[in-house]
């Protein structure tokens, strides 16, 4: 199998594919990772061009093109022998940088093209993170990025990388980091494993209860790839000042991203309170056509709850008693 993966520079892909790589082997899965950066500074070392990790950006771009097509004309050498010694094969690279304020293309679609991969993963992170990592790296500090650029950065990344999938017609999935490492594993080497996105009431959720959605979501991964949006945090916004592009983010990417590349919407509430979060993923879920799940604990619901969903328990219990007895069969990694 062979899977592309992009991500924004901070947003740690690399540590998880890098943590990914050494469970699989607890598996007896052979992984090979082609980290292209890395691999675009030993070709410029290999035929003497200067290039440096904290200012490769202001290189020419012709150089760099130059350099990237002798990296993937390398790969694509060695892709089919690779295919056969290995279980998975992951190309990791970059679509797009934001440098100097100006989005610099980061690939070249002939390579891109040639590759033909099974499926294609964008990893995202908190923008707030994200930025506190390139704020400690001698490359990025002075580029001074605010959370509103890192948050259109990733956004372009993933459309970019949609769009590779899209015109391929190849499956494309965007993986927040902080996802369990056996959620790749299980997209990877558990094709029966359905995604599905949880859904679960979280601005007015008293914390407290937030470990009973947890200990649900444990339960629910040994049927599912469970795609959980706690995985981001939101971040606060000043909407005294109209600062309003995280909360724009946190929809799109809840609603049109996780839920679009789900095959099921599961919403859990351990209490009954407002979420207006949750009504939207419903309908959402259910005008697209999905199966939409809901686990209320109430003997009554809002009809505009239960018109947006297939079907309706009253509790955890029920919910996995009706999953003990369907097509759906518990998968432990």
């Amino acid at each position: 199998m062979l899977i592309i993966t992009t991500g924004v520079s901070g947003c740690g892909r690399k540590e998880y594919l890098e943590k990914f790589q050494k469970m699989t082997q607890t598996h007896k899965k052979k992984v090979r990772i082609y980290n292209i950066g890395e691999m675009i500074f030993e070709q410029a070392a290999k035929i003497g061009v200067n290039i440096t990790h904290e200012s490769v950006l202001n290189a020419n771009p012709y150089v760099l093109n130059a350099l990237r097509s002798a990296v993937f004309e390398t790969v694509l050498g060695e892709l089919h022998s690779d295919l056969k010694k290995n279980d998975l094969v992951i190309i990791n690279v970059h679509s797009i940088f934001f440098w100097k304020k100006i989005f610099m293309r980061a690939y070249d679609k002939f390579y891109v093209n040639h590759f033909n991969p099974d499926m294609l993963i964008t990893f995202i992170d908190d923008a707030g993170r994200i930025k506190d990592n390139l704020n400690n790296r001698l490359q990025w500090k002075d580029e001074k990025l605010s959370i509103e650029e890192v948050l259109l950065w990733q956004n372009v990344e993933v459309e970019i990388s949609s769009s590779w999938a899209d015109m391929a017609q190849k499956d494309f999935y965007v993986l927040p980091v902080n996802q369990s490492l056996e959620t790749l594993y299980k997209m990877a080497f558990c094709p029966q494993m359905e995604p599905i996105y949880i859904s679960m009431p979280i601005t007015h959720l008293p914390q407290k209860y937030q470990k009973e959605v947890t200990r649900f979501i444990s339960k629910l991964e040994n049927y599912f790839v469970v795609f959980d949006p706690r995985t981001i945090e939101i971040g606060v916004t000043n909407v005294a000042k109209k600062s309003l592009a995280t909360y724009n983010q946190t929809v799109n990417r809840d609603l049109y991203w996780l839920i679009s590349q789900s095959k099921k919407i599961i919403s859990f509430f351990p209490i009954i309170v407002s979420s207006p979060g949750v009504i939207n993923e419903l309908r959402e879920g259910y005008e697209t056509n999905k199966d939409v799940w809901l686990v209320y604990p109430s003997e009554t619901a809002s009809p505009f709850m239960t018109y947006f969903c297939n079907r309706l328990f009253k509790n955890e219990k029920e919910f996995f008693k009706f999953l003990g007895s369907s097509k759906y069969k518990p998968h432990k990694i």
